[in-house]
């Protein structure tokens, strides 16, 4: 079976770029696999774990963790753009518990100043900012206990 090439990106970094025997995404409708040969597709990313064989037994996968995005198939080639992502073997669940506290904290701050300031529009934008980021924070605390649980 011929392989997909595959790219896993973030704003700000490359997560994966290669080749792999099949995926599984979080589409906003449900996960989905991709083969080599897939219909062209743009598919809306969920919150959850992109999973990629690398070989076409399954003995090899790699799983990412990925917060929102987009995913497009097109002649052989799968993109994965997430707003946050990493790889779930990375992830240090304490740190990232951690990082979620304070800004759970910061969310309190903002939220108190917008709640207080006419001009709400200075602090809405990091608002949403933070909230996504917290979001973040506790999709791959779900992702890491879930592993943990199997």
């Amino acid at each position: 079976m011929p392989n997909l090439l595959c790219l896993v990106a973030t704003p700000t970094r490359e997560l994966f770029s290669g080749e792999i025997a099949y995926a599984d995404v979080p589409g906003s409708e449900g996960n989905y696999g991709v083969l080599s040969g897939h219909e062209m597709l743009v598919a809306k990313n969920s919150p959850g774990v992109l999973t990629l064989w690398m070989d076409a037994d399954g003995k090899e996968k790699r799983r990412f963790a990925l917060y929102e995005g987009a995913t497009q198939v097109y002649a052989d080639r799968l993109t994965v753009l997430a707003r946050f992502g990493a790889e779930v073997d990375n992830i240090d669940a304490e740190a990232v518990r951690k990082k979620a506290d304070g800004m759970k904290e910061n969310i309190a701050k903002l939220e108190a100043k917008h709640a207080n300031d006419p001009e709400v529009e200075r602090y809405g934008a990091a608002l949403e900012t933070s909230r996504a980021r917290l979001a973040w924070y506790e999709t791959q605390l779900r992702v890491v206990e879930g592993s943990s649980a199997k």
